[in-house]
């Protein structure tokens, strides 16, 4: 990199300009880019800019100009007419401009597959969270606010099941240039007992409420002082990390605005939100204040589960000098899911689930305009959360055995009473750190202009909750597969640290007489101690005036968060014999424990690759951009079941009125089995798709813009292991040969097709806006291969294997092993249907505008009686209809 100002040019252009509101007042803070060269800067006290560049060959450059509040702008400037003052003006955007951008748009930008929502297309979706805004991706469903269980985002992936957990996981969350981490997340029980699907505390009526092996829960991140959101579903750049399935890249409100306060209401839930942008005296910068209060109720008649959320933030950014800008941003956050005690029921059923975050960021950039570098961009990101999962419920049962010795080998253990209030409980104490640096870099190389960014990232995760927290004489699952937890402490637990490297080079040069856009990154991550090269390439190609063609290819990895690294130990409690006369020194309960610790230090990053083609056309009236890709996931995280067996001697009991027992072996054995699950690296999926959208400009006589996106994605998915089951008690006996089956990893075919079309109808000088969306689902098919029903092989009493070349129904060896073919039936979707949501919203003056909305606004409902299950499928939901009002001050 030191060499590379070898190449750079002796001439060089000063572009500059200053940037003001209506008023002719001049902006601070306002970001200016450089389209081509791929460089940023922002203005002023003054509102002042300024760029030295190399131009190379470049004949003419894009300037785009942002900034909150005010609708954004594109100048294309011609070279030869400089140096010359750009004078630009940013007007406040409002619906009376005479276009805005109420709808997602494909766009270039991070990606070749990146769709852009704007501020004005934020608006207009009436979001009480991220989820409400992402549901308008192609290929998503449009819904009314559900905001009572966690809500995760998948791209490009139809697979169900820890398939859809991994893709979740793997979709990175990036707030404000700081990636926002899932790692550190414990709030889950044994996972060596119940499984990663079964290990969350969750409620007997109403589900589970954390997302310990997903992705970001989405419902926490609000949408009112957010500017823009980009999705990448695609190949995301090298400066991107710890990612297998694309990128949400949010960009926060940040500069001077006036109040905005915000109201809406949907059926049970309401939102209200307070944000401010003060100008500060003197150099001191800007400060956004923000505040963000949501409540969410189930039934409103019978408010048992409830959902709140209290977000608040602050940003202060200020420029240190003319060439650094500083932005520190502090936020805490809560979160409730409450399920209260019915006294209908009076089992003491009761579940909450809280969080309360603050987190501390920090982005740096600074304008060098040296010969080896132009400019440093720094960020980092803190945050620390208390995480607190309970569960309850009132048990009326006979005394119970118990042993919750932290040891292996046999011992007596005692009987506990069978009535008492059982709890799950447990407490995290996540901490993530992130930090990213970047040096960038502009020189040529004959008639190219090189834009090169060299970079690091560092993710640091811990968790030093109390852990999960047992009370071994109220357990909630006393003895349940022959196993009962024991307390495990987080704070004990190493923590986890990744980095990378990584360099980028975005370039252009004509290939037969038309431009080629290059767009080439290399990343080396480390993760779990495991290093893997990424190479990342985006290219499009202008084919001709208004078709372009791009292409792309990527590689990426997602580490193993801390519950899959570092699981509970598993306990197995054999009882070996147990009587009990109603008086505990009387009553004996023999029992062999034996400790298994996982060791998952060699669970490899979840591996993703991807390539995709496209074709663009893009003329004064159609935008029309077509994509496929294909997407390979390998190594997905998954559990594998595991099997032991046990011989124990049998004990005669000898009653001593009054006093503690006898006990002596007598002669005779037993057989046990017992299973735990274990982390590996078992799931894979290939998944194809094609994605199109087209969209019109305004038809001026009907004031009316029309967008059509069509989806189609089809995954293959299996479990690449082997996997064993034990059939019924019944079978494991020695009348039995075949005392476990081996079957082949289950595979799946999903396939989706689904459109969506949407008006827009916008009268600028009524400030009026309508909004129609068409959900048409054409097509949901999902099927579970046969063959993965019939065992490929079975073991014996001893663990031994023996293999089943054909499986013969008559054998009597191993017949009793096939499972039921019932499930291997196909669920496909019965017949076509859509679901229509409109959206009408109106500006009074400058100040105030309302909006209404309604899902499914023609309440049609659509069901399916599936005469093989006995049960009615709803495809639609009731009419939904919200409201929201926003006025600025």
């Amino acid at each position: 990199m030191l060499s590379l100002h070898s190449y750079a040019q002796k001439t060089s252009i000063n572009i500059h300009g200053s940037v003001r509101d209506e008023q002719n007042k001049p902006l601070d803070f306002v970001t200016v880019k450089l389209k081509e060269a791929d460089r940023v800067t922002y203005t002023d006290q003054e509102g002042k800019f300024n760029f030295n560049l190399n131009p190379g060959d470049l004949k003419t450059l894009t300037l785009t100009i942002a900034m909150v509040g005010k609708a954004g702008k594109d100048t294309s400037i011609v070279l030869a007419n400089f140096p010359r003052e750009l004078n630009i003006v940013l007007k406040n955007l409002t619906l009376k401009l005479e276009e805005v951008q109420i709808s997602e748009e494909r766009k270039i930008l991070s990606s070749n597959s990146s769709i852009l929502f704007g501020r004005q297309a934020i608006e207009q979706i009436q979001a009480f969270s991220l989820a409400d805004i992402l549901n308008n991706l192609p290929g998503k469903t449009i819904t009314p606010p559900n905001l009572q269980n966690p809500l995760n985002i998948t791209l490009r992936g139809q697979a169900s099941g820890l398939h859809n957990l991994n893709n979740a996981m793997g979709v990175a969350i990036i707030l404000d240039d700081i990636q926002q981490s899932n790692n550190a997340n414990m709030q889950n029980l044994n996972v060596g007992k119940y499984g990663m699907l079964g290990s969350g505390i969750s409620s007997k009526n109403y589900g589970g409420f954390d997302v310990s092996f997903s992705g970001i829960d989405i419902r926490e991140i609000p949408a009112d002082n957010i500017e823009s959101i980009e999705v990448i579903s695609g190949i995301a750049p090298a400066k991107y990390g710890d990612l297998t399935d694309g990128a949400v890249i949010i960009n926060r409100k940040a500069g001077r605005t006036n109040f905005q306060l915000t109201s809406r209401i949907n059926a049970s839930t309401t939102n209200f939100s307070l944000s401010k942008g003060f100008q500060l005296p003197g150099k001191s910068g800007a400060l956004n204040l923000s505040l963000n209060y949501l409540l969410s109720e189930q039934d409103p008649s019978d408010p048992l589960k409830s959902y709140k959320r209290v977000s608040t933030g602050l940003m202060w950014s200020t420029r240190l000098s003319k060439m650094i800008k500083n932005t520190l941003s502090i936020d805490y956050n809560t979160r409730l899911d409450n399920v209260k005690k019915d006294p209908d029921l009076g089992q003491e059923y009761m579940t909450y689930a809280k969080t309360r975050n603050l987190s501390i960021s920090n982005r740096t950039s600074i304008q060098i305009n040296g010969a080896i570098v132009k400019s440093l961009d720094f960020s980092a990101g803190y945050s620390s959360a208390f995480q607190e999962s309970y569960d309850q419920e009132y048990l009326n049962r006979g005394p119970r055995p118990m042993a919750d010795k932290d040891t292996i080998g046999l011992y007596e253990g005692y009987f506990i009473p069978g009535n008492y209030v059982a709890v799950d409980h447990v407490k995290g104490n996540p901490k993530n750190l992130n930090g990213n640096i970047s040096l960038n870099n502009e020189f040529t190389t004959g008639n190219l202009i090189h834009r090169v960014s060299l970079g690091a990232n560092v993710y640091y995760s811990a968790n030093n909750g109390e852990g999960i927290i047992i009370d071994p004489r109220t357990p909630r699952w006393a003895n349940q597969s022959y196993q009962n937890e024991r307390p495990y402490d987080y704070e004990s637990l190493p923590s986890v640290f990744n980095y990378s490297l990584y360099l980028q080079d975005g370039f252009k040069f004509d290939f037969l007489k038309r431009q080629m856009n290059v767009n080439a990154g290399l990343r080396y991550d480390i993760q779990n101690n495991i290093g893997t090269l990424q190479p990342r390439l985006n290219l499009n190609y202008e084919l001709a005036k208004n078709f372009g063609i791009n292409a792309a290819f990527g590689l990426s990895t997602k580490s193993p968060g801390l519950s899959i690294r570092y699981p509970a130990p598993v306990y197995f409690d054999l009882p070996v014999h147990t009587s009990f006369t109603g008086f505990d020194i009387e009553s004996l309960f023999l029992v062999y424990t034996d400790k298994i610790v996982p060791d998952n230090s060699k669970v490899k990053p979840a591996r993703s690759s991807q390539l995709e083609f496209g074709l663009t056309y893009k003329d004064s009236f159609i935008n029309s951009s077509l994509i496929s890709y294909y997407k390979q996931n390998k190594d997905g995280f998954s559990n594998r079941n595991n099997y032991r067996t046990y011989t124990t001697d049998e004990y005669t009991y000898v009653y001593n009125q009054g006093q503690r027992p006898g006990y002596f072996p007598n002669g005779k054995q037993k057989d046990w089995i017992a299973n735990y699950y274990s982390s590996a690296n078992d799931l894979s999926s290939n998944n194809f798709g094609i994605e199109w959208i087209i969209s019109t400009k305004k038809i001026a006589a009907i004031q009316t813009s029309f967008n059509l996106s069509n989806s189609f994605g089809y995954s293959s998915s299996k479990l690449n292991s082997e996997y064993i089951l034990k059939p019924d008690q019944q079978y494991t006996t020695d009348s039995y040969k075949g005392w476990f089956g081996v079957y082949k990893g289950k595979e799946t075919d999903d396939y989706t097709v689904t459109s969506k079309l949407s008006t827009t109808t916008h009268i600028p000088k009524l400030g009026f806006v309508v909004n129609l969306r068409a959900d048409i689902f054409w097509q949901k098919y999902e099927r579970i291969l046969n063959d993965t029903y019939l065992p490929i092989a079975w073991l014996d009493k001893n663990m031994v294997r023996h293999e089943i070349p054909v499986f013969d129904p008559n054998n009597t060896d191993y017949n009793h092993l096939a499972l039921s073919s019932k499930a291997n039936a196909a669920v496909k979707q019965p017949f076509v249907y859509a679901n229509l949501s409109m959206s009408v919203a109106k500006e009074i003056g400058k100040y105030i505008r309302m909006s209404l909305s309604a899902n499914n606004v023609l309440n049609i409902r659509n069901r399916y009686y599936n005469p093989n299950t006995n049960k009615v499928v709803n495809y639609t939901y009731p009419v939904s209809i919200g409201a929201e009002l926003s006025i600025k001050f």
